[in-house]
This record gives structure tokens, C-alpha cells and sequence, in this order.
């Protein structure tokens, strides 16, 4: 796939973009991650910024809320490695050394302000839960804001995104493949707004993988944006997600992983939300899910 920004504009794209079809029938065959149940409803893509996605479909599972793309009409992993980026981000060709200059500045511009702030609150949840934590491997780290906020001795990086790779370098990120993860060991993992561009066939695989590399008592850190879509409108911007996330269906994927859950919910104020859903197909099965606000955080402990 090119990686030259698209010209085009979004409707002559979506006019040349195959539509992703499914059988109606597949249901039956899919299995939310998250509960394991099956989904019970099915919708059309919700947004229509990002052109491929635009034309997918999503499946919605009634028991926990959860939301997920069952496929999509294009590569996903083609689409990480070289399109991402330069759609959604578009900061990629600065020099290192002045990007993280901008970060450490009193008034960074931009996105780059809530890309830092996010990585410093991260950094002091981290310390105040692994006070003693020396090694971190950040997944879908991007340019590697959190790792530069937290400064552990030890950083490591998953990041399809080839045009991040000059920053992880330039902070010293160990960059591995998913296949090297294994026999190595970790105290934190990190996915900050990461686990929701997941593949969901993928997800639960990757995410017991990465468990399995925690150090004894080490911490899994989770930040998802609010996808709840099945009983609440939000305002936040979805795409290009392929994975929406209650707290109900973080916290019982937590447990599927056999993870000591410490917190599973908002850990901020805004709320980025619209108002009910006048159809809801989903209802929090405990009052301690019913917390509708953004930035839904999972900090599981692995169990010694």
C-alpha cells in the first residue's frame, strides 16, 4: 500500500473502496473476546472520516457491551505499517531531537500537550502501583511518549508504524516483533490507546502472550477510549478503531486473563458523551460497570 497521503477526496474514495460484506449467519460462529458469548446484533461502521474504514461493519455483543470489526476488506496490518500515521497523526517528519524538545517544553503545541500529559499521568499511576518497576514494554507505543515519561532503565517497543521507529530509537526502545516477546520478562506492559486497533481474532491470543511476560506482580496498564456505543452516544472520535470496549467487557477480559483486577473504569472527568441511546441493546450486569466517562483504565496485576 502507498504511503503517500490520499489526494482524493472521501467520496471518490469510498466510491473505489470495496465494501465489507458478511454473512448474517457468521454470527453464529463468532465469540465475543471479552465474555465468550456470541454477538447478538450487528451495525454498519458508525464513522466515515478515515475512507477504509468507513465502509466496514461492526458485530455487538448484548451480554457485556463489547463491540468489534468481525474483518476487514483490506489489510489491517499494511494499513498500521504505512497509512496510519500520515492520516491521523501527520508529525512524523520532524527531527527526534526537536520533537522531544517541543515535549519537554512549558506549552508543547498541538496534540503533542495531551499526548505528554496523557504519558506523565500514566507515569505516576505506574510508580505509585510498581514503585520498584526498572523494565517497561510499551505496545503501540507511537513515538514513545510513555516511555520518555516513565524513564525506566529497561524500555522495549512493539510499533507497526515505520514512521515512529526514528523516535523509539532515539530514546534508546528496544523495538520487538511480536514473535520475540516471548521468554522475555517485563514489570510493566503498557497499551495506551492501542488495544482498540487490535484485530479481535487477534486480541486475546496477543494479550495472554503478554500477560505470560509479566514478571511475577508485574502490571498490566490498559487505556481504551469509551466504545460503549450499544447503550450510549459518545462524541469521541472512533476511527479507526475495530474494537469498543465497556467497562463490564475490559473487566471480564481482565479475569479471562486471570489478572488481579485493581481498577477497571474511568479515570477522569470528561465524559465525552452525547446523551442515552434511546434503543440500547446492552444494560451493565453490576452497578460498579454503570460509569458511562472516557478513558476507560484496566491496571491488572499478574498473579505470583
Amino acid at each position: 500500500m502507498s504511503s503517500e497521503r490520499p489526494k482524493k477526496g472521501l467520496l471518490a474514495a469510498l466510491r473505489e473502496e470495496p465494501l465489507a460484506f458478511w454473512a448474517f449467519d457468521g454470527l453464529a460462529e463468532l465469540t465475543c473476546p471479552c465474555c465468550e458469548e456470541h454477538p447478538s446484533h450487528i451495525s454498519a461502521y458508525p464513522f466515515h472520516s478515515t475512507p477504509v474504514f468507513a465502509r466496514q461493519i461492526l458485530t455487538w455483543c448484548d451480554t457485556c457491551g463489547f463491540g468489534m470489526v468481525p474483518g476487514t476488506s483490506f489489510e489491517l496490518d499494511d494499513y498500521y505499517r504505512s497509512q496510519y500515521a500520515l492520516e491521523n497523526r501527520q508529525d512524523r517528519d520532524m527531527d527526534p531531537a526537536a520533537y522531544f524538545k517541543l515535549l519537554n517544553s512549558n506549552a508543547p503545541p498541538g496534540n503533542l500537550a495531551r499526548y505528554i500529559g496523557r504519558a506523565r499521568d500514566q507515569a505516576k499511576r505506574i510508580r505509585n502501583v510498581m514503585p520498584g518497576a526498572q523494565s517497561m514494554l510499551d505496545v503501540g507505543a507511537g513515538p514513545g511518549y510513555a516511555l520518555y515519561a516513565c524513564n525506566f532503565g529497561a524500555k522495549f517497543a512493539i510499533e507497526q508504524d515505520r514512521h515512529s521507529r526514528k523516535f523509539l530509537d532515539f530514546i534508546g526502545a528496544t523495538l520487538l516483533e511480536w514473535n520475540e516477546v516471548r521468554g522475555l520478562s517485563f514489570d510493566v506492559v503498557l497499551l495506551s490507546h492501542s488495544l482498540e486497533h487490535f484485530a479481535h481474532d487477534q486480541m486475546f491470543d496477543r494479550l495472554k502472550c503478554l500477560v505470560d511476560a509479566l514478571a511475577p506482580g508485574g502490571l498490566l496498564y490498559v487505556e481504551v477510549p469509551p466504545g460503549g456505543l450499544s447503550w450510549k452516544h459518545y462524541s469521541y472520535r472512533h476511527e479507526p478503531h475495530t474494537l469498543f470496549f465497556t467497562p463490564e467487557s475490559l473487566d471480564r477480559l481482565a479475569r479471562r486473563l486471570n489478572l488481579e483486577v485493581l481498577h477497571c473504569g474511568p479515570l477522569i472527568s470528561t465524559f465525552n458523551l452525547i446523551e442515552d441511546r434511546a434503543d440500547p441493546i446492552y444494560s451493565p450486569a453490576e452497578e460498579k460497570f454503570g460509569d458511562p466517562r472516557g478513558r476507560l483504565t484496566l491496571l491488572g496485576r499478574k498473579l505470583v
